[in-house]
């Protein structure tokens, strides 16, 4: 666990410096169009289908034995239409020692935030990001990673929606243009774990071509109704706010309506959250949505309302039973996404029928700082999910 941190903490520290050093305006400027510069095949784009890519600016793999490229690619939203997602692939530049083809892992990054600069393939994104990637780097793994929708590219980021994670993260597995018989695994944490739930769910008929051996589930949100309570009025309060942008964002046909739930400071902090990380400081204040709605319940409380009924409904996850073999963990003090949401999504699937599900919870003493108990069992649970993953990809 040692070495692990100091890893970790050596290559966050590397790439925020190079990729600091490295952003001159005119870079900036060209990471911008990157980015936001129409992509004029989105409509003859095949899912997965790779329409822009950019290496990162800097000796090859940061001299850290990775190469690393920001790429955008095609998806499909939670309306079946075609969007354009951005994201990052790093492969490791050493052989892989393994028999076959080198595994790729589809990951999903845990909540950033709202705005664009949050993006894991943007310089903060990748920052964040790179302590959870790197034990799957440093074990020879190439890991195409996705930023979700609205996260970078054009349009809002739709937080929490079921159908467009878990097709942003098989498309992003599609990007690696692997040969068939090439093991892919799913792998996420937290908002992550959602969308690594999603996909494990869609595979069978969204991706049916790619060889997916498994999946990693760590601390899921996985139902809308167990999401909202445990943060409101509290300093992860923002995460609401995200909730409630994310369902803004992917359904722009409801949108009004799910806006005017709320009064004008409501409506005001709405807007803010959109343009937030989750590191900011605005996004660490006490936030009770009772206070911003127009009744005056909270917002958990509203879930069920005909405005939103059917949303909850369509971005809750335990609807199809996972066709491959999963790996679900959950901290058992988690306080900002918990146990229960695990526990829930394990009794959905099992009695969907699932049959090869790994289920374990990992406890520590609980301490009394809301939110920190969160990430100590996404640490713990590697010394598990690493030889799981290494059994399912030989």
């Amino acid at each position: 666990m040692k070495y692990f941190s100091r890893s970790a903490t050596l290559l966050s520290s590397a790439i925020l410096l190079l990729t600091a050093a490295s952003t001159t305006t005119a870079q900036a400027d060209r990471l911008s169009d990157f980015y936001s510069a129409p992509v004029a095949t989105i409509g003859t784009a095949a899912p997965g289908e790779v329409v822009r890519d950019l290496p990162f600016d800097s000796p090859k793999g940061f001299g850290l034995g990775f190469d690393i490229e920001r790429i955008l690619y095609r998806s499909t939203d939670t309306h079946d239409n075609p969007m354009i997602v951005s994201g990052y692939t790093a492969t490791p530049i050493a052989p892989w020692p393994g028999p076959g083809p080198r595994p790729v892992i589809a990951y999903a990054p845990g909540t950033s935030g709202m705005a664009d600069r949050c993006a894991g393939s943007a310089v903060l994104g990748t920052v964040g990001s790179s302590p959870a990637i790197l034990p799957l780097l440093l074990a020879g793994y190439r890991v195409v990673a996705t930023d979700y929708q609205g996260l970078g590219t054009p349009g809002g980021h739709t937080y929490l929606n079921r159908l467009a994670s878990g097709r942003a993260l098989l498309d992003a597995a599609r990007t690696a243009e692997a040969d068939p018989a090439t093991p892919v695994m799913l792998f996420g944490y937290s908002e992550g774990g959602f969308a690594s739930a999603s996909a494990a769910e869609l595979a069978a008929t969204y991706a049916p071509e790619l060889n997916i051996v498994g999946a990693y589930v760590g601390a899921p949100p996985a139902d809308p109704t167990l999401n909202i309570a445990p943060l409101d009025n509290t300093t992860l309060g923002s995460a609401v706010l995200f909730a409630v942008d994310g369902m803004i964002n992917a359904y722009p046909e409801q949108a009004e309506s799910i806006r005017g739930l709320f009064d004008s400071d409501g409506v005001a902090m709405l807007d803010a959250a959109q343009n937030w990380c989750s590191t900011d400081a605005a996004a660490t204040a006490v936030v009770s949505t009772s206070e911003l709605t127009r009744d005056g319940r909270p917002f958990s409380e509203q879930l069920n309302s005909p405005t939103l009924a059917d949303i909850t409904a369509d971005n809750t996850l335990g609807r199809i039973a996972p066709a491959i073999p999963v790996y679900l963990s959950h901290g058992a003090q988690d306080d900002t996404v918990p146990i229960e949401q695990s526990r829930l999504l394990l009794r959905r699937w099992q009695d969907l029928g699932a049959d090869d599900i790994t289920y374990r919870e990992y406890r520590f003493p609980a301490i009394p700082l809301k939110g920190v108990n969160h990430q100590p069992a996404s640490l713990a649970a590697y010394s598990d999910v690493l030889p799981w993953i290494a059994g399912l990809v030989r």
